[in-house]
């Protein structure tokens, strides 16, 4: 038997029975009460523990604390432990009083019993590899169709039970199709299996679900709890993201059958494959659901820090169930978790490129096959119109020389070396060896940079402004907005000299390589428009040069110090339109003296004697030569034409996993209490070394932890896995609190079970199709979920299995199914997430105009795994059946019943559209309600209405005819809004009457709960 409490109570009622049914079990009876009431103070964690005592482990007892030993093995009475229980002295009683805790006098009579047996302590029971137990006899042979059926069998028959009947084919039907696939089947599918009763039509049954691409997207939707996937970063701004990509690599992992532990090599560390695929990179996004705090003001490095504490928690409770998330701070105080234990794992997440930027780098670019053609073209094109630029055209040949005589004049800016800079918002202005000048750090709204200089010049007529791309800008830019632009609002350049006196040098005009449509150059002069400015889009990741000149020279004392201040005022929801990083040079001469803007690669060429240039030197001088002569500007023309189409091309990016290159790998330290401004001794990365060794052939990085995961010898991976499964199909798990194995969690129901499954599962090769029809096809989860009074009053909770699961279907389950049932289901797999209706006004973000745009089409009716999910506002009719935010990883979805869920699936707009849409259906499908109403049953219960039903529908339909005749515009609208004109030629009063029908038939608690 396995349930100690029932045990207890009848080994008092009916006094002592043989050792061998009644010795106290420590794993299950005596290790809940010690963590349930002690090891938070004589636990695992040294730094709290109370008293010198340690009740975790026999060595620990036996050491005794401060008071001296607590056990008298085999005299309870003797016993300090047994003394401070019941001691009436509130000094001396245990648990203290201020913890509110206290032992039930069944817990301290299975205490008593423990040490009178010998006070046994055996390890945790989920720290131990699972083994398979041979199968035992049982008295009914005949119901055991699987393994499992026999261990579950044995335990129900030791207490005088059996399993119930079989279900029906029809609510087998119906269970299988949600279980596998989260839809109601295919009806011709459903009509073959129903009429052979044969286990090898089941078997065939079973088979086709598992094979139909909807199986992958009905287990997906568990994994996106667990990934903390959202269609959003989070926080504050809550700004939208693409990672659907992501979402679709698992579909296509569950559709494939992808063996767990690939899965789980590809998602952690896909990236450190060797030859990485572009599938094995996307599968890493895994990692990139945590949250980005795009918020002003905040600290970068505080939030990758937190989003890597992420990684480590949901990694550790994903694969392990086990809550390390409580060793960031302190020891764990129940399980054998250290705080340097949680370091150590950090840092194998500690060495990726990702450091909480607005713009989610590093990302994967993922062109679609047209995306990639189009390019391909475009790039063809814009070579050919370039070397077509390098020809010169015959009244050009010969002007060479002169030019190269005119430009000399351009051989003399100086280039300015900063001796001071500030930002305003606090931002680091990084001086680099070329004497730019880079931006580190926040990035704001809004942005001015004051930078000083020693002018090199006692005369100053123009100064060169230079936009440099930086590998750490956003998209590699020279800005620092998320697509790398930069809006240079207003510049001033003023001169002070050695008495103090100021000198502004006047801009009058202002000259660029390039601008962006609408940012012209020659705004910035004099502006105080925060919407005017210069900008550079679609250029972003080229180096741009702006000349800003002064009408005439203006003389400086020598030894003035210059100061130029660059205003980025332009206000934008996403913010940061600052310079990334930038050079300034100055000139004596006013711009009008100057041919044009000269490149530095020109400039250095120009240099070179001509007799003493090479062809490509010479080269490049007649390309440039040509390209910025009036006569040349149609091909120019063309050239930027092709490039901004080609930069138009913006693929998918999805935000990925890349470990840092060697010589920037971080030191990771433990964070003392947690705080990452308080760090303390440096650790190396390592796995709890309680658990199990790390491979020793493994890397030190995240693909051997990933190895170590899925170890054979790992005792939690599979464990958790087929735990997490069993949950879904049975409404419960082996162990019911999925997200902790830890020793405050639940014990395990039918551990052998749990065990077998577990061995099965890797010695399957991780397969979860074979997992699942292991499953799906023992006596145990075909039988009957009618319970009688007497059943439920043994086994209210169906703990013992002694009948077939039944409880209310998840979120998407319910809204998926009634779209199917109604016909309006899109059953498109993959793509982007869509928006289906939901109420105005719920998008209120700050620092976000995004809008909830109701998709059109048929998108708006497609599965739930595929809705927008915005973290600071989930999709409501989720939300209102348990789904979750998605801001960390969720285990288990706890099922609640309130009166919102009712009201929702009558009212909610998608609900009424589903019972419209099947009224149509049941409308055309015979010549009477009796046709009408049997219909609209078997579509959405795979079953007749009996005849009780079929009269109380009958009679609902008669009544709502009635009232819709005498109100056409009520027919109207019940009929139509919001799905829209009915057919021609309809009798609205009748669809509006059926569509009564058949809300009230999609809102049975049969339709609504798993048969």
């Amino acid at each position: 038997m396995r349930f100690g409490a029932l045990l207890l109570v009848h080994v008092i009622l009916v006094g002592e029975a043989p050792a061998s049914e009644t010795k106290v079990d420590f794993r299950r009876d005596v290790r809940p009460i010690l963590a349930e009431h002690c090891l938070k103070c004589h636990g695992f964690d040294d730094s709290s523990r109370q008293g010198g005592l340690r009740l975790d482990t026999a060595t620990g007892v036996a050491k005794g604390g401060e008071s001296g030993p607590v056990l008298k093995v085999g005299e309870p009475e003797a016993s300090e432990l047994i003394r401070r229980l019941l001691t009436s002295d509130p000094e001396e009683r245990m648990p203290p009083a201020e913890t509110g805790k206290h032992l039930k006098p069944e817990q301290i009579e299975t205490l008593k019993r423990w040490i009178s047996e010998g006070a046994v302590y055996a390890e945790h029971w989920s720290f131990i590899k699972p083994v398979r137990a041979p199968a035992p006899q049982v008295k009914r042979p005949d119901l055991v169709k699987t393994e499992l059926d026999a261990f579950l069998l044995a335990e129900l028959e030791r207490e005088g039970l059996t399993f119930s009947p079989e279900a029906d084919r029809h609510t087998l039907a119906r269970r299988l199709a949600l279980d596998l696939i989260g839809l109601p089947a295919d009806e011709k599918l459903v009509a073959a299996f129903v009429d052979d009763p044969s286990d090898a039509a089941y078997e065939t049954y079973v088979d086709a679900l598992l094979a139909s691409p909807h199986y992958g997207e009905r287990w997906t939707r568990h994994w996106l709890d667990l990934a903390r996937y959202a269609d959003t970063k989070g926080y504050e701004k809550d700004l939208a993201r693409q990672l659907w990509p992501w979402r679709d690599w698992v579909i296509a992992a569950f559709n494939s059958d992808m063996p767990y532990d690939q899965f789980t090599r590809e998602q952690l560390a896909g990236d450190l494959l060797p030859e990485a695929t572009r599938e094995q990179r996307v599968a890493t996004a895994f990692h990139r659901n945590t949250m980005v705090n795009d918020e002003g003001g905040t600290d970068n490095e505080e939030f990758r820090i937190a989003a890597v504490k992420d990684r480590v928690d949901t990694t550790m409770q994903a694969w392990m169930g086990l809550t390390m998330g409580c060793a960031k701070c302190h020891s764990h105080k129940y399980d054998p978790l250290s705080i340097t234990d949680y370091y150590s794992f950090y840092a194998f997440f500690n060495q990726t490129e990702d450091a909480d930027a607005f713009d989610e780098s590093p990302r994967l670019p993922l062109p679609t096959a047209d995306e990639q053609q189009r390019s391909a073209e475009l790039k063809g094109q814009i070579a050919a119109a370039e070397e077509a630029l390098k020809r010169p055209t015959p009244e050009l040949e010969g002007a060479l020389p002169g030019w190269e005589a005119e430009m000399k004049v351009a051989l003399d800016w100086k280039v300015l070396n900063p001796s001071n800079s500030l930002a305003s918002s606090g931002a680091t202005l990084e001086a680099k060896d070329d004497h730019s000048l880079l931006a580190k750090g926040t990035a704001p709204l809004t942005e001015t940079y004051v930078v000083r200089f020693a002018s090199p010049s006692t005369r100053i007529a123009a100064l060169r402004l230079e936009t440099i791309p930086d590998p750490t800008n956003p998209r590699k830019g020279t800005g620092r907005a998320a697509d790398g632009n930069f809006v240079l609002t207003s510049i001033r350049l003023t001169a002070k000299g050695p008495d103090g006196k100021t000198f502004e040098i006047p801009f009058t005009t202002a000259l660029a390589d390039h601008s962006q449509g609408g940012f012209g150059i020659e705004t910035v002069i004099g502006n105080s428009d925060a919407k005017k400015g210069w900008a550079i889009s679609p250029q972003v990741t080229q180096r741009h040069l702006a000349v800003f000149s002064a009408a005439s020279p203006v003389e400086i004392p020598a030894g003035s110090e210059l100061t130029l201040t660059l205003r980025h005022d332009y206000t934008d929801p996403s913010g940061g339109f600052a310079l990334g990083r930038f050079r300034v040079a100055i000139h004596d001469q006013p711009a009008a003296s100057l041919p044009t803007i000269v490149p530095d690669h020109i400039l250095a060429t120009l240099r070179v004697a001509p007799d003493e240039r090479t062809p490509k030197q010479r080269e490049a001088l007649m390309a440039y030569f040509l390209s910025v002569s009036p006569i040349t500007k149609p091909q120019r023309d063309e050239v930027a034409s092709l490039k901004e189409k080609l930069a138009a091309i913006k693929p998918v990016e999805i935000p990925v996993l890349k470990e840092l290159a060697e010589g920037k790998r971080r030191v990771t330290k433990i964070h003392n209490r947690g705080n990452f401004l308080d760090q303390g001794t440096e650790v190396q990365p390592a796995t709890p070394v309680a658990l199990l060794p790390f491979p020793a052939d493994a890397p030190r990085n995240r693909l051997g932890v990933a190895e170590w995961l899925t170890s054979r010898d790992n005792p939690l991976t599979a464990r958790v896995a087929v735990n997490r499964v069993w949950a879904h199909l049975f409404g419960r798990g082996f162990v019911e609190t999925e997200e902790d194995f830890g020793a405050s969690g639940v014990s395990p129901l039918h551990p052998e079970v749990l065990d077998l499954l577990a061995v099965e599962f890797m010695e399957n090769g991780w397969s979860f199709k074979k997992l699942l029809k292991s499953i799906v096809m023992s006596a145990a989860y075909r039988q009957s979920s009618k319970a009688s009074p007497e059943l439920i009053a043994v086994d209210r909770d169906n703990k013992k299995l002694a009948r077939g699961p039944r409880f209310r279907l998840e979120a998407e389950m319910i809204r998926d199914q009634a779209l199917a049932t109604s016909g309006l289901l899109g059953r498109k797999v993959g793509g982007p997430s869509v928006m289906p209706w939901q109420p105005d006004g719920l998008w209120k973000s700050t620092y976000n105009n995004t809008k909830w745009v109701t998709s059109p089409g048929e998108d708006r009716w497609r599965r739930g795994i595929y809705t927008f999910m915005k973290r600071t506002t989930p999709y409501p009719q989720m939300l209102t059946f348990d789904g979750p935010s998605r801001e960390t990883c969720l285990v288990r979805r706890i099922r609640t019943n309130t009166p919102l869920q009712a009201l929702t699936t009558l009212n909610d707009p998608v609900f009424v559209e589903c019972a419209q849409a099947l009224a149509r259906q049941m409308a055309a499908s015979g010549p009477d309600i009796d046709a009408w109403v049997g219909t609209g049953f078997r579509r959405a219960l795979l079953r007749d209405p009996s005849r009780d039903e079929l009269a109380a529908l009958t009679m609902l339909y008669r009544d709502q005819l009635e009232t819709m005749q005498r109100d056409p515009a009520a027919a109207k609208s019940l009929a139509t809004e919001p799905l829209g004109p009915a057919p021609e030629g309809s009798d609205l009063p009748k669809l509006a009457a059926l569509t009564a029908v058949a809300n009230v038939i999609l809102n049975l608690d049969e339709f609504l709960t798993k048969p």
